[in-house]
């Protein structure tokens, strides 16, 4: 028994050792390769909670707010926003000058500097990662009531011409060159000083980023003299912030392949270039003082024309809002309402209307009437409407509204091989469908809704398809100075306005009324009056029994 507690006392030792052995080792593992508890982003590298130092200067619409509290926005603040979803960075932005900032940069003093264009050069400067952060547009504009200058680069001729120094200065230089024209360039270290200069005349022209600077008052593009993609530079010492940017700009093309154009729609509205009128526009302009806008009846949230035979839908608040966010003056706009589609396109191609609404179909069915497309006011989807079970059949053969080649030009389209029966208006093409005559048709995808809500169309389903339907302006062919004025004005005002209005207007396509409160609920109302006749024979019964009683 002794024998057994010495080997006990002796293995319980070893075991006591090996424990602490084993605790000091872990120690030692975790002093020595501290756990990350962090998780690992995509590209390989443990996501890092750190700050990084940003050069942030001030540049009219892609950098605004460069100063301590002042409130941040700008397509380049966005953007740093955006990738820092990706890679987890908190910012400190150093402020200053943009060639401040950019020897800072090479200096290794801040990490990152947004708006750079690719030089040669540069590149052993400092890091470019391998997508640009978007595109720009560099444009010479002039003082509007300078008659002086013109799109003729002649006409700079010892003009003094204001400068950012950076690569647009290598731009104005060849394009000047090219041109075989001379003038006196300057060149500023800094946007505010540029702006400055122009606004108050100290230059002729401004050479600026065209989708970069804010518009001015009194001022007109002459033309572009280049063009360069621009990047999200890095300090070269920070290979680290370098593969993290690629990874970042990576995920994010794939993720959200329309980041960039969407960002670039939202400040676009008002920069230089979106505002600055052109001279086929000023012409335009300067030559009339009406605007004839023809519209498509029954065709509402678009367009209609009321009980008091006045213009309603979309239609009435988006020439005046273009005009007004344009700042135009002095046009008088009339409405001309048409039943027919056809009817209104002729009266534009004849010069007795300036513009029809709406315009769709594409761009082939537009030149083959003869007529120019705007840019999109508004895109809605297009629902197909049929009866019972949906199959393959059901696109073979539409029912469509001969009054509106919109419906026509998608369907041929979209279904070059259906079959197309005519009708004199969407609802008796919804009745054909009902009484099987036609396979489907079509309903707008902002109407569709509130059509169907009727309750005679209740047997009726609807499915959306994936080909949208966009609605446009249409001009005449030559009228360059309208169209321009017009797709301008739509990438001011936005979809979301138009979007706005036109389900305010949809509402009126379709009015619950109390028939169809009847119809809808006529089992409830037939037992109320079984009820309520049940009650009365009850009550006459029982009044009946009582005088019987009486009686005896």
């Amino acid at each position: 028994m002794g024998c057994c507690r010495k080997y006990r006392s002796f293995f319980a030792n070893i075991g006591k050792r090996i424990f602490s052995l084993s605790f000091l080792i872990i120690l030692i593992t975790v002093f020595m390769y501290p756990v990350n508890v962090r998780a690992e982003d995509g590209s390989g590298a443990e996501a890092q909670d750190r700050t990084v130092k940003v050069g942030y200067y001030e540049n009219e619409v892609f950098e605004e707010g460069a100063a301590i509290g002042a409130v941040k926005t700008g397509y380049a603040y966005e953007y740093y926003r955006k990738l820092s979803e990706y890679t987890g960075w908190k910012y400190e932005y150093v402020y200053g000058s943009f060639q401040e900032l950019y020897d800072m940069l090479v200096a290794g003093e801040i990490d990152l500097m947004a708006g750079l264009a690719y030089k040669e050069e540069r590149t052993s400067l400092i890091a470019y990662p391998d997508e640009p952060m978007g595109n720009e547009t560099y444009t010479l504009v002039k003082h509007d009531r300078d008659g002086t200058v013109s799109r003729n680069p002649k006409t700079l001729r010892g003009k003094k011409i204001g400068v950012l120094r950076s690569a647009m200065v290598d731009e104005l230089e060849k394009y000047l060159t090219a041109n075989g024209t001379t003038a006196k360039v300057v060149i500023f270290e800094d946007y505010d000083s540029l702006f400055k200069a122009f606004d108050t005349k100290e230059i002729d022209i401004l050479a600026a980023e065209g989708y970069g600077t804010r518009e001015r008052e009194h001022a007109e593009v002459i033309s572009n003299f280049g063009a360069n993609d621009y990047y999200l530079c890095v300090n070269n010492k920070r290979k680290d912030l370098l593969d993290e940017l690629n990874y970042a700009q990576m995920q994010l093309s794939v993720e959200e392949p329309s980041y960039l154009n969407t960002l670039r729609s939202k400040y676009y509205a008002s920069t230089i270039s979106s505002r600055s009128f052109s001279e086929s526009e000023r012409e335009w302009m300067s030559s009339h003082s009406t605007l004839e806008v023809g519209y498509l009846e029954n065709y509402l949230p678009y367009s209609d024309t009321d009980e008091e035979g006045n213009v309603t839908g979309v239609i009435k608040n988006l020439i005046p809002e273009i005009l007004d966010g344009l700042d135009i003056s002095g046009i008088n706009v009339s409405y001309v309402g048409y039943r027919s589609y056809d009817d209104m396109i002729y009266d534009v191609t004849r010069g007795d209307i300036d513009v029809a609404f709406p315009v769709g179909g594409g761009l082939y069915y537009s030149e083959e009437n003869g007529i120019y497309q705007s840019n999109p006011v508004i895109s809605a989807s297009s629902d197909l409407v049929y009866l019972g079970e949906y199959n393959d059949d059901v696109v073979t053969h539409f029912a469509v509204n001969e009054n509106n080649k919109m419906q026509y030009y998608y369907i041929k389209t979209n279904f070059p091989g259906a079959e197309v029966s005519l009708y004199t208006s969407i609802e008796e093409c919804l009745d054909a469908v009902l009484a099987g005559k036609a396979n489907a048709t079509t309903l707008n995808g902002l109407r569709a809704n509130d059509i169907l809500r009727n309750r005679k169309y209740s047997g009726l389903s609807f499915k959306q398809l994936s080909m949208a339907d966009d609605r446009c302006f249409g001009v005449k062919i030559g009228n360059e100075g309208l169209l321009k004025l017009l797709n301008r004005g739509v990438n001011i005002i936005g979809p979301e306005y138009v979007q706005n209005m036109a389900y305010r207007y949809a509402g009126l396509l379709y009015s619950y009324s109390n028939m169809d409160m009847f119809k809808d609920n006529i089992w409830l109302f037939l037992s109320v009056i079984l009820i309520i006749f049940v009650f009365v024979i009850l009550v006459r019964l029982f009044r009946a029994r009582a005088q019987f009683f009486r009686m005896i």
